[in-house]
């Protein structure tokens, strides 16, 4: 592997890393792979082919579209059955069978973390924390223990991963309602105690895992010195990074920074190019709830389109606000700490198109406005002055795969 591209979001996700990270690995798709190295499927990033094709990739790498292989590593955590609806999705509608790696030692994700997740979001009501409702904190919860922590090995081992679903089904999930949440598994309304109860739910699980071994390619890291390249691929952002104090608890049980590629970087004694792209939009969003300082009833610019995120359940509706470079200029230090080797570091501002010809963001607690034409300028001093390690600004504009515009 000579050259390790990140694409890192800097706020709270929907930062457009999915074309990012499009653009990147359509450049030789033949010798480039797309790492996966967090998050899991709650975690969608939306790319738009030339021709107008769309998806939103969740089990796999951004790249796609362009033909490059996706790796799961050990960081990421793999839900066998969203994987198969996706997978099936990719095939229907645009003809794809994607070629897919996976670290042994990933993490498998359970209807029961699931349905757990959503009901405890049900029950807080008003005060949900905005989760996806996809079980995340709850499968790094289970995999603390290895009695109950499921991997992609155990899928090879029928009679291993029956008794490990016996045991998560009528030893660990009883515990955990009444350990964590004060709840009597029995005494729940009975549209909950039978997302828990349900017997066929160990034989689904069972007829799911073998579908996901037979369509994964299992293998360590060393995969990826097979390529040229690499290209990894970071889910949400830096503000809802597990180390996020002042955001908790609307934050993810995840590093979303460098840190994970780096301890794969450095398994793999890597020292060729390394480039991190730190992603934002010209403006805040954030969808989810938590804290959100510059948040706005409206939409800040009237050119603003996303359909992506809808409005749904658990998340409820995208919310909007103006940049925030106190908040990004403190992220991305701070996620810069955990890089132990010389790279070059770059920062790119998507959705150009989407701003208005007056522009505001906040820097030093001071709201400012300046056109667009010298917003650029702005953001490159500010920044440049502000985090020492910065090379470069780019650009992105729409929401199709174009090349990263360079800003002098």
């Amino acid at each position: 592997m000579k050259n390790a591209y990140a694409v890192i979001g800097s706020a709270w996700g929907d930062e457009g890393k999915g074309n990012v990270t499009d653009i990147f690995c359509s450049i030789n798709p033949s010798r480039t792979i797309n790492v996966r190295i967090n998050g899991g499927a709650q975690a969608s990033h939306t790319v738009v082919t030339p021709k107008g094709e769309r998806h939103a990739f969740r089990h796999f790498g951004s790249g796609t579209f362009a033909g490059t292989p996706t790796y799961l590593s050990k960081e990421f955590m793999a839900n066998i059955f969203t994987f198969d609806m996706e997978r099936n999705d990719l095939e229907e509608k645009f003809g794809i069978i994607p070629n897919v790696y996976v670290n042994p030692n990933c993490r498998l994700t359970t209807l029961w973390d699931m349905n757990i997740n959503q009901m405890i979001e049900k029950i807080r009501g008003d005060n949900k924390h905005g989760s996806c409702g996809l079980g995340i904190n709850e499968t790094v919860h289970r995999s603390k223990y290895d009695e109950y922590r499921i991997t992609v090995m155990d899928l090879f081992s029928k009679k291993k991963l029956f008794t490990k679903l016996e045991k998560i089904q009528y030893e660990y999930i009883p515990m955990r309602l009444k350990n964590k949440y004060n709840l009597i598994l029995d005494e729940l309304p009975n549209e909950y105690s039978q997302l828990f109860l349900d017997r066929n739910t160990i034989p689904m699980t069972m007829f799911m895992a073998e579908e996901f071994a037979n369509n994964v390619k299992v293998m360590e890291d060393s995969i990826l010195n097979r390529f040229e390249t690499a290209v990894f691929e970071g889910a949400q952002g830096l503000l809802l990074d597990q180390g996020a104090e002042k955001f908790w608890p609307n934050v993810t049980t995840s590093n979303t920074g460098i840190k994970n590629m780096i301890s794969i970087l450095n398994n793999l004694n890597f020292n060729g190019n390394l480039e991190i792209y730190y992603l934002s939009r010209c403006y805040a969003t954030r969808h989810g709830r938590g804290l959100f300082p510059t948040e706005q009833k409206d939409k800040p610019y009237k050119r603003i389109v996303d359909l992506t995120n809808i409005p749904n359940e658990f998340q409820e509706s995208m919310r909007f606000g103006i940049l925030d470079l106190d908040l990004l200029i403190e992220a991305i230090k701070g996620d810069l700490k955990n890089l132990d080797k010389l790279a070059k570091i770059n920062m790119v501002f998507s959705c150009f198109d989407q701003i208005d010809d007056n522009v505001k963001f906040r820097f030093n607690g001071i709201d400012t406005t300046v056109s667009k034409q010298l917003f650029l300028n702005e953001m490159r001093k500010i920044l440049m002055d502000n985090i020492e390690e910065l090379d470069n600004i780019y650009i992105t504009q729409g929401d199709s795969r174009k090349d990263l515009m360079k800003i002098d």
